[in-house]
C-alpha cells in the first residue's frame, strides 16, 4: 500500500482503533489475528483509491467525520471493486450513527469477497456481527462472528464465546468468585 509502509506503530494503532470494530489503541498490537497475507498487487487506480481512503481516515480521527466522508466516497467511486474502500466508509459510518448505510456498505464487500478467505471480508463480517449484536440478532451476530473467526480474527473468536450462554454465565460466576462475593447467583 502506498505511503502506508512508513507509518511508526502508533499511527498504525491509531488506523487500525478506527477502522477494527472495537479494538482500541492498547489492544491493536496483537489482538489474535491470524490472517493469511492476502495483500494483492494494486492497480493505479486502486493506488489512488487507498490515498483517498488514508486521507479520510486521518478526517475521521480528527472528528471530520462529513469531510471523510467526501473522501471515502471518492476512493470507492474510483475504484468500485476495492472491498477495503467500503469496510473504511461502513466504519465511517458507524462512527456517524448510521447503521443502514454501513450494512449497505458490508453487503458490497461480502459481494466483493465471496468465495476469498481476505481479511476485507473479515472484517466485514466483524463489523456486520457487532452492528446486528447492537440490534439484537444474536444468531446473525453468531454467524457472522464465526465466519469471521474461521478466516482468522481473533476478535471474531472473542465475540462467539460472548455470544455463549454457558460461557457467560461462567464468566460472570467467576468473576464474583474473583471479587469475593459470598453469594454466587445462578
Amino acid at each position: 500500500m502506498a505511503g502506508l509502509e512508513n507509518l511508526s506503530e502508533r499511527d498504525r494503532a491509531v488506523l487500525r482503533s478506527i477502522f477494527d470494530p472495537t479494538a482500541t489503541i492498547g489492544d491493536v498490537a496483537d489482538d489474535g489475528d491470524s490472517f493469511l497475507n492476502d495483500v494483492q498487487d494494486t492497480t493505479e487506480t486502486d493506488k489512488q483509491s487507498i490515498a483517498l481512503c488514508l486521507q479520510g481516515v486521518q478526517l475521521a480521527e480528527a472528528g471530520k467525520y462529513e469531510e471523510a466522508l467526501g473522501l471515502l466516497n471518492k476512493g470507492v467511486d474510483i475504484a468500485p471493486e476495492r472491498p477495503s474502500g467500503y469496510n473504511d466508509r461502513a466504519q465511517l459510518f458507524r462512527l456517524m450513527k448510521r447503521d443502514d448505510d454501513a450494512i449497505q456498505d458490508l453487503d458490497r464487500v461480502l459481494q466483493l469477497t465471496e468465495g476469498q478467505a481476505s481479511r476485507a471480508r473479515a472484517l466485514a463480517l466483524c463489523q456486520r456481527g457487532v452492528l446486528m449484536r447492537k440490534r439484537g440478532a444474536d444468531d446473525q451476530a453468531r454467524a457472522a462472528f464465526t465466519e469471521a473467526a474461521k478466516l482468522g480474527s481473533g476478535f471474531a473468536k472473542k465475540q462467539i464465546v460472548e455470544l455463549n450462554p454457558y460461557a457467560a454465565l461462567c464468566n460472570q460466576m467467576l468473576s464474583q468468585v474473583m471479587r469475593g462475593d459470598k453469594d454466587i447467583k445462578l
